[in-house]
């Protein structure tokens, strides 16, 4: 179902650098973090920066993340401090004819708020079967039921997408990025331009998933489920 949700800038979230690559649509944000499984997040602790690489994944107008209980990041997170949690796609590398002109197409989806720390037992067991079913749809159903003392060494944050923005640009050359900057420097392109053999244009990059590989320790008769070749499971994003 798309969504015809606007985001409300904030004077965290509006981009004012390059906005014109600027998004704030809740259609574009879900897009993007649903076709990823890594973030970063970034918070402060004792006036010093730290980030935390990690999986997420998203459910309704929050994302998760999870990690050990006994880590010194999510025992900071769990505080209800402010993080900043972003999501990139690398999706090309454009090449122009000076190093200055080089570019990349991307999507990133930034969020601005305070980490929440999931308590109730019965939401993390929720949570943490979410989490699997998001990556590998249907797979729940092959599980056994959690262990309370798994649950117990794990701690479950979250964060709301509300303060949230996207920055996105995917161009076909350098060209496109001069052209709607109307700058000067469109002059050294073309046939007549400067260095005119020099090569131009787009790489385009693109991240697969390669066919699952069974584990040689399991039973060589159980046949491959069917969420390994299922669209939801992200082989192409």
């Amino acid at each position: 179902m798309t969504s015809t949700k606007v985001f409300e800038k904030t004077t965290r979230s509006t981009i004012k650098r390059a906005p014109e690559y600027a998004e704030y649509s809740e259609q574009a944000v879900n897009d993007i973090l649903d076709s990823g499984y890594m973030c970063t997040i970034a918070f402060v602790i004792d006036g010093k920066p730290f980030l935390n690489p990690t999986l997420y994944w998203r459910k309704d107008n929050y994302v998760y993340w999870h990690g050990l209980a006994g880590s010194k990041m999510l025992l900071e997170q769990a505080k209800n401090i402010d993080v900043c949690f972003n999501v990139s796609h690398l999706d090309g590398l454009l090449l122009g004819r000076s190093a200055f002109h080089h570019s990349v197409n991307y999507r990133s989806v930034t969020i601005h708020g305070k980490s929440e720390l999931v308590e109730d037992s019965n939401e993390k067991m929720d949570v943490a079967f979410e989490f699997v079913e998001t990556l590998f749809p249907g797979r729940r159903s092959e599980l056994r039921e959690h262990k309370e003392e798994e649950i117990q060494k794990v701690k479950f944050m979250r964060l709301p997408i509300k303060e949230v923005s996207v920055k996105h640009r995917y161009d076909n050359s350098v060209m496109d990025i001069l052209r709607r900057q109307q700058s000067g420097a469109l002059k050294e392109y073309g046939p007549e331009g400067i260095n005119p053999h020099c090569w131009t244009g787009t790489i385009p990059i693109r991240t697969i998933l390669e066919t699952a590989v069974p584990d040689t320790a399991a039973d060589p008769n159980i046949q491959s489920p069917d969420y390994l070749s299922q669209s939801k499971f992200k082989r192409d994003f």
